[in-house]
């Protein structure tokens, strides 16, 4: 009798174990799953933050070197591409696959007091890792405006 009794321990002992086993390796599942899609979630934020960044300095350069020389739209649109007044040799795109129609260039007020040179980048399309909002969204125009003394 004593024998049957610690057979039945045991074997209530051994599915309270795998019970257990099974609960954690759920858990366990359930916690990877949302450590991976924060993972990937701060990996979008932090490449959307570089470009955008980037993207930015890019076009203050432009624009200051747009203040202190004579009005050349190409030669600004370059600046913001390729961070030269000229097209490097074999290059068709700029800076993470911006090109030339998403860069505009203007001047306004020429020849007064008043005189300023736009640089905006529109349109560029920003890519998601995260399954969640996988897809291409475009950013928000990026404008930097600075006053100009006319040559």
């Amino acid at each position: 009798m004593h024998r049957r009794m610690l057979l039945r321990k045991s074997h209530a002992a051994s599915e309270t174990a795998c019970a257990t086993r099974g609960q954690s390796l759920v858990e366990s599942a359930l916690v990877a799953l949302v450590f991976l899609v924060t993972l990937i979630g701060v990996f979008d934020l932090g490449q959307i933050f570089f470009i955008h960044q980037t993207f930015v300095e890019r076009v203050r350069n432009a624009a200051r070197y747009g203040v202190v020389n004579t009005f050349d739209a190409t030669a600004f649109k370059n600046m913001v591409l390729f961070n030269q007044t000229t097209v490097p040799e074999g290059k068709t795109s700029g800076i993470f696959g911006l090109t030339a129609d998403q860069v505009s260039v203007a001047q306004y007020d020429s020849g007064t007091s008043e005189h300023r040179i736009v640089v905006a980048i529109n349109g560029y399309p920003y890519r998601f890792f995260s399954p969640l909002i996988a897809g291409v969204f475009s950013g928000r125009t990026i404008t930097i405006s600075l006053p100009s003394e006319a040559p």
